[in-house]
């Protein structure tokens, strides 16, 4: 299995970076911090879907992604909560997924870990639960989902047992 980690956080060393390196150090694979990439959001030209299928015409720090991406039987993706949303390094890589056809996605496993300062089982999770879940269903992808409070130290001491046993759980099926 080839894993692709992807951290979302503006914020170096915190909690998504924490969680990106558990699953790195279980998994392996390849890690990528969004906070160090210049992406643009997608222009909406159509240009992968009608001119170069599956190629964005921009060319950024989001190109080598795809490859990676392609290569992956495996993504996992981490963010932080902002506004009831992944963080905007986040959505920018979700929304530039636009370029793939259904097809270089599906049968791919994604995890997702969702941090954030409300109690882990929030319905801030549960909302973003449903968001990514609607997105694997349609692309026919397998969802492993976690929301987990990261408020402070005493939250993260609490909780990274239950991440690490999460992301070995999500790994192995």
């Amino acid at each position: 299995m080839s894993l692709l980690v992807v951290t979302g956080s503006p914020r170096e060393g915190f909690y998504s970076d924490r969680i990106g390196d558990i699953i790195h150090s279980i998994g392996g694979g390849k890690l990528v911090h969004l906070r160090e990439k210049k992406i643009g959001p997608c222009h909406a030209c159509e240009y992968c879907k009608e001119i170069n299928i599956g190629e964005c015409i921009q060319r950024d720090d989001m190109t080598p992604i795809y490859k990676d991406i392609r290569e992956s039987d495996t993504i996992a993706i981490v963010s932080p909560v902002y506004w009831w949303q992944v963080s905007a390094q986040t959505k920018l890589f979700i929304d530039r997924l636009y370029a793939f056809e259904k097809s270089d996605l599906q049968g791919k496993k994604l995890i997702v870990i969702i941090n954030g300062e409300e109690k882990t089982g929030d319905k801030e999770y549960s909302t973003l639960n449903d968001a990514f879940k609607m997105m694997t269903d349609y692309l026919d992808m397998k969802l492993e989902f976690l929301g987990v409070c990261t408020e402070d130290e005493e939250h993260w001491n609490e909780e990274k047992d239950g991440i690490t046993d999460f992301v070995r759980n999500a790994l192995a099926d």
